[in-house]
């Protein structure tokens, strides 16, 4: 986890390097001093660094190697502490010329005390360096392979001839594949089934197997392929002894004398040649599967790249009706070796197939009570805890068995569920060891909220950006790297999707709970987090970086222990408890607070690392005006539902770096002349708005970058064309609730317009006529009051709508007609029609459409 222990120090250390190494400064100044100290730690940052890369994937293998690395990543936690206290402010001026540089650095420096606080830490950080060295050579800690220099044994390895004594649910998916296998195609093809850890991957490979080579279980006198073989490929597979192993299976087959030629090549190349180049016998197994029809099995493959080193002995291109079956937890990896048309997910079980396996297991056969009765309950509630993983009801009908069926014994195994469920954990554990080294971060976050939550993408993508787990590269904008990293997660199988966007865009996903437990123990293993509840008083260390609880009293603990070197809180209290923000918590980075009330709201200004902050049903009583204080922040989220007289202060609107401005909450402002300058702003949330007059007085002015706009006011006007949505050529959602007497004309409108969403308009004429010449409008959503006419007319041109795929009409009780000429919304899939009460005539053409109606 090297980049989560130096994402903090490694940014505040390049920021003070670079202000440093312009200075011309004195050998013999205190300067001089503090500035070879600084350039000693990035020195030795770049070393731990390296060494934690390198160190990350053994750690499991060597309980040494593990203790190592965490006390290498504490002394990178030690670096970031005492960057961030000693340089507090060279950031806000490293941007002012050499001569301004210059003058803030000895302004911030000129106390001699300070100077000489620092290089007193910077020596207790040598020591710290040459004590982990001392017990590294001591104790003979190596990070290289494993015993004697060996591979050690992986414990997860899988054979093809091993049958599995319980497949439950499996029917239907063998008999598809097995079809699919006897298709009588006699092109080669490929099989990958897909799914995350613990689903049965290797289960259905296996019984494929057995069911295609087997002449009985073929109802037929010879089975249908020729020759297999079955490999387990492992993270770091030896490809040549891989090749070697499928050769050696076909040869223990039965095959025909006119092979033996080949037989006895394969097995002098196996028993006397040992040692031949990778490049002959690539050549020579391809040449001998060419002639073939043969079925292998590929378990566990990782990546492509092993699938290319593959592909130089298997032929792809033969038509002689061979196939590869292949598993992986990366749904990429099956579709660059078969295509999409390859896949075959497996999802986790339902309830009736899951109590079946359970019961098999537990009772041998599928009789649905338990005896003693009193078990049932807390049976069910094992089973749900199992979340429909065929491995995790293995595994913990494996603990029950061995038990006393008593309440008081199975109530200890569900307890433990989701603690000390290590089996299954370390079987999980390898999905994450395998990730890229960007993306553990991301996937342990998901351990931060709460069990089988349902996350929203924008928050959680935001939440990894403040985070500095997300960086831009070239052009692109940190958010749709942040997608591409969650997509690679759930291609990955550890992640699951729950609703997507119109667009084919995650709008919200979930972790299974198994995988959860997972983000957890690692995250307490190596300090990315901790948890805190009401049982447990001493679990947050002053190591630790993040905090996440809900419903306990996680401030009140903070009030009574220092915790300066938090970074993160995420915290719920739905007992609406009142909290305060300490000034013990200045290193703070992201806090993220839901349902609580807010004393002294003001005091969040003091926390001037802050780059996310947000506040969801959350009792303000005044809108902090320090928060235009916090010149990092990225991310300002207030949410409530409750109703305040607030004066937004004017400094919002010019602070230049946020990205994402959501003030969603009922308010009765006072707003003056305000000019909006926010060029990197990404999304604006604003409303519902009370207020006096109209809003004329709030100009949008700099909004480049702007991707989502909604604005709300009740009761109040608003002329669209202060927004100066034309300039906005980002812009692709807008959603507005305002007041207006006509719709405006095309020319005042963002031309990329995607979504387009009207409430509380109230137009009198039909905004279609302008709408529909929108090229790129896909979503069209007219809803409450926003359309007081009793008629909708879409015309027939070929060039009206030409991209709209969907039209929600909701809550409309005025109208009376929706017509569609002939050709209108060619490319209509979506027709949603609720809470209009007086609508009694409907085009067919609206009728032939899949549509959700409710009067």
């Amino acid at each position: 986890m090297a980049e989560i222990a130096l994402a903090g120090a490694t940014l505040v250390l390049k920021q003070a390097v670079g202000v440093l190494s312009s200075l011309i400064i004195d050998e013999g100044s205190r300067l001089y001093r503090l500035r070879e100290g600084i350039l000693w730690i990035e020195s030795e940052m770049r070393h731990i660094q390296s060494y934690l890369e390198d160190a990350d994937a053994k750690q499991g293998q060597n309980r040494k190697i593990t203790s190592l690395v965490i006390d290498i990543r504490d002394l990178a936690y030690d670096v970031e502490d005492i960057m961030e206290t000693y340089f507090p402010q060279i950031t806000s001026h490293r941007r002012k010329g050499i001569f301004g540089r210059l003058k803030s650095a000895f302004c911030i420096l000129r106390n001699s005390y300070t100077v000489h606080n620092f290089v007193v830490e910077v020596e207790g950080i040598k020591r710290k360096v040459e004590n982990i060295n001392r017990l590294r050579l001591t104790y003979g800690i190596n990070e290289g392979k494993g015993k004697d220099g060996r591979d050690e044994w992986d414990a997860r390895r899988t054979f093809g001839h091993v049958d599995e004594p319980y497949v439950v649910g499996f029917d239907k998916h063998v008999k598809e594949l097995v079809t699919k296998l006897h298709n009588g195609d006699s092109r080669f093809e490929v099989i990958s089934i897909v799914g995350m850890p613990g689903l049965g991957k290797t289960t259905l490979a296996r019984k494929i197997l057995n069911v295609v080579t087997t002449p009985v279980a073929c109802d037929s006198d010879n089975p249908h392929f020729e020759f297999s073989a079955w490999v387990y490929v492992s993270q770091q597979p030896n490809i040549k002894e891989l090749l070697l192993d499928i050769a050696r299976q076909m040869h223990f087959n039965i095959l025909p004398e006119k092979d033996g030629k080949d037989l006895r090549l394969f097995k002098r190349m196996r028993e006397e040649d040992i040692e031949a180049k990778l490049e002959d016998i690539e050549m020579k197994l391809f040449t001998f599967l060419s002639r073939k029809r043969y079925v292998i099995v590929i378990d566990d493959i990782w990546n492509t790249e092993t699938w290319v080193a593959f592909k130089n002995a298997i032929p792809t291109n033969s038509k002689n009706g061979s196939r590869i079956i292949l598993t992986s937890r990366n749904t990429f990896v099956g579709i660059n070796v078969g295509g999409r048309s390859s896949l075959h997910e497996l999802k986790p079980l339902d309830q009736n197939t899951s109590k079946e396996l359970f019961f098999k297991m537990l009772t041998s056969n599928t009789t649905e009570t338990l005896d003693p009765p009193e078990l049932e309950n807390i049976g069910q509630q094992i089973l749900k805890r199992c979340g429909g993983v065929p491995l995790s009801i293995v595994i913990t009908v494996g603990l029950l068995l061995v038990r006393d069926r008593t309440e008081h014994a199975w109530q200890g195994v569900l307890e433990s569920m989701g603690q000390d469920h290590d089996q299954c954990l370390d079987i999980f554990a390898l999905s994450y060891k395998d990730l890229p080294t960007q993306l553990k971060p991301c996937f342990l976050y998901f351990g931060l909220f709460p069990e089988d939550h349902e996350i929203k993408v924008f928050e959680l993508i935001n939440l990894w950006v403040a985070e500095g787990f997300v960086k831009p590269s070239g052009t692109r904008e940190v958010e749709d790297m942040g997608e591409d990293f969650l997509n690679h997660l759930i291609a990955r199988n550890l992640i699951q999707v729950v609703r997507r966007r119109f667009d084919g865009r995650i709008r919200t996903c979930r972790i299974h709970d198994i995988l959860h437990a997972l983000c957890i123990r690692v995250s307490e293993e190596i300090n990315f987090f901790k948890k805190h509840d009401n049982v447990t008083t001493g679990n947050l260390t002053t190591r630790v970086r993040r905090v996440t609880a809900h419903r306990s009293s996680l401030f009140e603990y903070i009030s009574s222990n220092s915790h300066v070197n938090l970074r993160t809180i995420l915290y719920s209290n739905g007992e609406g408890e009142t909290v305060k923000i300490f000034r013990d918590l200045r290193f703070l980075r992201v806090l993220r607070l839901d349902k609580i009330i807010l004393s002294r709201p003001n005091d969040i200004g003091n926390l001037c690392h802050l780059t996310y902050l947000q506040l969801s049903s959350v009792n303000l009583g005044n809108f902090p005006s320090t928060l235009c204080n916090l010149k990092s922040l990225l991310t300002l989220d207030v949410q409530s539902r409750l109703a305040f007289d607030l004066d937004i202060p004017i400094g919002i609107w010019n602070m230049r770096q946020l990205r994402h401005l959501n003030l969603s909450f009922f308010t009765y402002a006072k707003f003056r002349r305000i000019d909006v300058s926010l060029p990197n702003l990404q999304s604006l949330h604003l409303g519902p708005i009370f207020a006096s007059g109209d809003l004329g007085v709030l100009r949008l002015n700099n909004l480049a970058s702007l991707r989502k706009l909604a604005i709300t006011t009740l009761m109040v006007s608003m002329p669209l064309s202060i927004l100066n949505l034309p300039q906005c050529e980002n812009l692709h959602k807008l959603s507005l609730g305002v007041y207006m007497t006509n719709f405006p004309d095309l020319g005042k409108l963002p031309p990329n317009l995607t979504k387009l969403s009207l409430k509380f308009t109230q137009l009198v004429e039909s905004p279609l006529e302008t709408l529909k010449k929108l090229p790129k409008l896909k979503i069209l959503k007219l809803r409450s009051l926003s359309y007081k006419g009793r008629q909708i007319i879409c015309s027939g041109r070929p060039d009206n709508f030409p991209q709209l795929e969907t039209l929600e009409i909701h809550d409309l009780p005025r109208l009376e007609e929706l017509i569609a000429e002939e050709g209108a919304m060619p490319r209509l899939k979506k027709l949603s029609i609720v809470g209009c009460s007086g609508l009694t005539v409907i085009s067919d053409r609206f009728r032939n459409i899949t549509t959700t109606t409710a009067g």
